[in-house]
């Protein structure tokens, strides 16, 4: 005769109830953390994604978050004032004066400053990464309630006398710019991006 310590029947009964008042246990344990936890984190991942932008950044800013970049961009700044490119540099990053804006379909150039061996402020070093874009990556310009999104197409360093990075192009471009290597201001990092859509904010 098998020797057996628990009766099978009993044995049966018992494990049915054990295994259902585990389950009734995490079921409850995750509906509590799901309604408690997970669903205002959504909420508030919406709402910050819509309505704490800063009002400098909506009006015209560049977001890139690979860099951790959300950075306000001056408009039609002087690129050949060195004064007022440098005030302007202290505010965030500069569209370049004359250069196309966002939806106006041709080159939309900014430039800003990447270290703080040359410069100072809290824009500094704001394009210090800029050598992480890869193809592919995006970038979003707010400008006058519309979203932005664009994708990078191409890098380059040029010599910083390269005015040819200035031509208009034949359809939106965002081009970027930066003095290179970090820490000098011998030549230029240039991250080109085509756009990809346009959203309202």
């Amino acid at each position: 005769m098998a020797f057996n310590i628990f009766p099978k029947n009993n044995f049966e009964k018992n494990s049915l109830a054990v295994l259902v008042i585990i389950f009734i246990i995490i079921f409850g344990l995750f509906n509590l953390y799901y309604y408690k936890y997970l669903i205002p984190v959504q909420e508030n991942l919406v709402v910050s994604s819509q309505e704490n932008l800063d009002s400098k950044i909506k009006a015209f800013g560049l977001k890139i978050d690979k860099l951790d970049i959300l950075v306000p961009v001056i408009k039609n700044v002087d690129g050949s004032d060195k004064t007022a490119y440098n005030e302007a540099l202290n505010q965030g990053v500069a569209h370049y004066k004359g250069m196309a804006l966002p939806g106006q379909g041709s080159n939309i150039f900014i430039f800003g400053h990447s270290s703080t061996v040359l410069n100072q402020g809290n824009y500094a070093t704001i394009f210090a990464r800029l050598n992480e874009l890869e193809k592919d990556d995006k970038a979003i310009v707010y400008f006058e309630g519309k979203k932005y999104e664009y994708s990078v197409t191409e890098k380059e360093v040029v010599k910083k006398t390269d005015i040819g990075v200035l031509n208009p192009t034949p359809k939106e471009q965002l081009t970027l710019m930066t003095c290179w290597p970090i820490g000098t201001n011998q030549k230029r990092l240039v991250v080109k991006f085509n756009l990809n859509e346009t959203l309202p904010l």
